[in-house]
């Protein structure tokens, strides 16, 4: 899907606010503990597909990486052209302007680290996509796979109340929900019958925080909501009831 429409209202909404913050936070924090390369004084070569106006490709250039950042949103890409030159990574970080759908591994050859964080659910075909980047991922190398958890949107719709209403009276979609979610334990089968790997890790991506409607929680910064959701994101049963979940896949050398 291109973004150029709802590129300013995406910024806002999600990554501008503190559910963009916990995002951001728990996927660096995941890479640190399960990538021991990320962490080291040694260039990787990554690819940020999706990667939108590239948030997340500016943290990887701040650690000393290089990043090939593709999106097919020149809106987006234009956001991250003025954000890396601002931040002075514009050299860490070259943009690609392409449907992920159509991305071979071709003269860029394939990458130390592939995400995909939050991109192959708004594709026509995410089973597909996640198998792409797979491919992508150097033997040796790590896939840091995002997807919006089916399972996670359908237990907030009952909590609230909403299963059966919009059985019977649909509500108009909502812009900035993606249509190909995924359950963990289909992402799982995904990675599984893909090149041989390992899943190294799982967690849960915003597991508490903006769960209820109507339900006003007690006032907490975003300091102490990123706290709160660190607690047990990796531990079942809260690994497969984020917002999101995260896996980190390790391509066999």
């Amino acid at each position: 899907m291109n973004f150029d429409a709802l590129a300013v209202r995406l910024e806002k909404k999600v990554y501008n606010s503190c559910k963009g913050r916990i995002r951001l936070t728990l996927l660096e924090k995941d890479l640190c503990d399960t990538v021991p390369s990320f962490t080291e004084e040694k260039e990787l070569k990554i690819l940020d597909a999706g990667g939108g106006s590239g948030r997340f490709s500016r943290i990887c250039a701040a650690r000393g990486h290089k990043i090939h950042l593709c999106d097919l949103s020149q809106t987006m890409l234009g956001l991250a052209e003025e954000e890396n030159i601002r931040t002075g990574f514009q050299n860490r970080i070259d943009l690609i302007h392409q449907d992920l759908e159509t991305l071979t591994p071709g003269e860029q050859g394939l990458y130390d680290l592939v995400l995909l964080h939050g991109a192959a659910e708004w594709t026509g075909n995410p089973s597909g996509t996640i198998r792409s980047m797979m491919e992508m991922t150097a033997p040796g190398g790590y896939l840091s796979l995002l997807v919006f958890n089916k399972d996670k949107m359908l237990l907030k719709q009952g909590i609230n109340g909403q299963l059966v209403r919009r059985k019977k009276h649909p509500e108009k979609k909502r812009k900035l929900t993606p249509p190909g979610a995924l359950s963990s334990g289909e992402i799982r089968k995904i990675l599984q019958e893909g090149p041989p790997g390992e899943i190294l890790l799982q967690s849960g991506i915003r597991i508490f925080q903006g769960f209820f409607l109507q339900w006003k929680p007690p006032e907490m910064d975003c300091s102490q909501w990123v706290e709160q959701e660190s607690l047990h994101y990796r531990t079942d049963p809260f690994s497969s009831l984020g917002e999101h979940t995260h896996f980190i896949w390790h391509r066999k050398s």
